[in-house]
């Protein structure tokens, strides 16, 4: 009964990291949009510019509280606030359930966030940023020298690791020739496998098959045809960086 209790105020204080992460990574994105720097000045309202107080900052509770409009202006606020920093709280919650307290957990909390971050800016503005790319190859880098300390965050040896940062990105290279991916998801697929290895080869094959649905549903929907790849990669990552051995493994069982 302790140990149940133990794990859910564990998992609570994952949520709130995570809600209160999702809250920074919206402010990274608006102002990233905008040209701004995240680092100045203090957190305001998109449209009256109305500093916000302490009580209008509480991740997913302040937006509800207040009915989803600005307490200043009274203006409609967008629904990518508690988006983000519910599906942050979640992912985090996630990781933890998967990893336990490790460094495999640290990796993913900092992996998840900045494909949020990276999917939500691709979303709305159609580019990968790349310091996510840059961050995700900086795992990477980690990844590939702790191997070579035997101590591999997903049992990969180091030339595994090379394998995958041109595994996928040199084939996504020859689509952005012909115009059929952007140079940001060539960027991240090169990122995401120096951090997986071999994992990204399932990652890929996920996020294209998500990506494939969710182009027929919007095309259908909206008659566009423009599908930002991003957020669909990124769940493939995601899967990937976490069941991906099992995948894998699972693959090569019904080969022999």
């Amino acid at each position: 009964m302790e140990t149940v209790v133990f794990e859910i105020i564990i998992c609570f204080l994952f949520f709130a990291l995570g809600a209160a992460t999702g809250s920074f990574l919206n402010v990274v994105i608006m102002r990233s949009i905008k040209k701004e720097s995240f680092t100045k000045g203090r957190s305001h309202c998109p449209f009256c510019a109305q500093t916000l107080k302490a009580k209008e900052l509480i991740p997913i509770f302040s937006f509800l509280f207040q009915g989803g409009r600005c307490r200043n202006c009274k203006e409609k606020l967008s629904f990518q606030y508690p988006i983000v920093e519910t599906l942050t709280a979640f992912a985090f919650v996630w990781a933890y359930c998967e990893f336990g307290l490790s460094i495999r957990l640290a990796f993913a909390l900092i992996l998840f966030a900045v494909l949020i971050e990276l999917s939500v800016n691709d979303h709305k503005t159609g580019e990968i940023p790349y310091h996510c790319s840059i961050i995700i190859a900086g795992l990477g880098v980690i990844a590939f020298v702790m191997s070579f300390f035997n101590y591999s965050i997903h049992e990969t040896f180091w030339y595994e690791h090379i394998i995958g940062l041109f595994i996928i990105s040199v084939p996504f290279m020859l689509l952005a020739f012909f115009g059929a991916m952007g140079g940001g998801d060539v960027h991240l697929m090169a990122a995401a496998g120096l951090l997986l290895g071999w994992a990204i080869v399932p990652s890929a094959l996920i996020g294209f098959f998500v990506g494939a649905i969710a182009g027929v549903i919007i095309k259908l929907s909206t008659k566009s045809g423009i599908i930002r790849f991003g957020p669909y990669l990124s769940i493939g990552i995601a899967i990937g960086y976490v069941y991906g051995k099992e995948i894998i493994e699972g693959y090569k069982s019904l080969l022999y």
